[in-house]
């Protein structure tokens, strides 16, 4: 029964928030401003030479934090407004493939932010000759991947918690300053760049940089770190409700 359920929340997730105008423009619209600003602000010929897949990569992360972080919050909050955690309690797969599932699906939708700020920041500068496509593409599914695991646990936030309407502020700008999707790791405060050191979106960001395997391999390893969190935090939420009685739905 897992399987069928994290494929049918994986589905759901999709179906209902894949086509959403406001998602697309979301994802596509604030990741586009923020390179042109440090475009227009990059010294010496860095904006002439072209578009490197550094920018590309961490532009699209941009959009891709935005747009999981609001979805995470959606998703989390229709499952309690629709009265299925209770069902999904008391099915041999539990909560877990249904938040899963969820994630998963986010991940997915996000991944549109990767070719569609390709297409805007290729308009605006071109694409630069050094440019890694290899890189462009595994950094931005890595990213997006990364990016899930990390703002699951604010799903299960919402889950667990009445959920109020200042509960994610700020989490976009510190996340995105300590991912590294903007500025090179180095280029962050001491003290910052050693938190950003725990983000699995950084280790990838420095291999889309030019970084070596070893910086995959600690992307690969925190995202599962991160996933398992998330799955040992929804595992503990159950059996809350199971024990205090907790209310789950809305």
């Amino acid at each position: 029964m897992t399987l069928p359920t994290f494929a049918r929340a994986l589905r759901d997730q999709l179906r209902m928030h894949a086509t959403s105008p406001m998602a697309i423009f979301s994802t596509l619209a604030m990741p586009c401003v923020f390179a042109f600003i440090v475009n227009r602000n990059a010294t010496g010929s860095e904006h002439v030479a072209g578009m490197n897949s550094g920018l590309a990569v961490g532009t699209a992360g941009v959009g891709m934090l935005d747009s999981i972080i609001v979805l995470v919050v959606v998703s989390m909050m229709g499952e309690k407004k629709w009265k299925t955690l209770y069902a999904a309690l008391g099915s041999p797969g539990s909560l877990v493939p249904v938040v899963l599932g969820r994630l998963a699906g986010t991940a997915l939708q996000s991944l549109t932010a990767l070719p569609g700020t390709l297409v805007i920041l290729a308009v605006m500068w071109g694409i630069g000759e050094a440019f890694d496509w290899v890189r462009w593409i595994v950094g931005g599914v890595l990213l997006a991947a990364s990016t899930a695991s990390l703002v699951g646990l604010l799903g299960f936030a919402v889950l667990r918690y009445p959920y109020s309407a200042g509960m994610t502020n700020g989490l976009t700008g510190l996340v995105m300053a300590l991912s590294a999707l903007i500025v090179p790791q180095s280029a962050l405060p001491g003290p910052v760049a050693k938190l950003a050191m725990l983000l699995p979106q950084s280790h990838a960001m420095a291999w889309v940089r030019g970084g070596n395997s070893i910086q995959v391999l600690w992307a690969v390893l925190l995202t599962a770190l991160y996933s398992g969190l998330v799955v040992l935090s929804i595992k503990r939420l159950e059996k809350t409700a199971r024990d205090q009685a907790l209310p789950l739905e809305m």
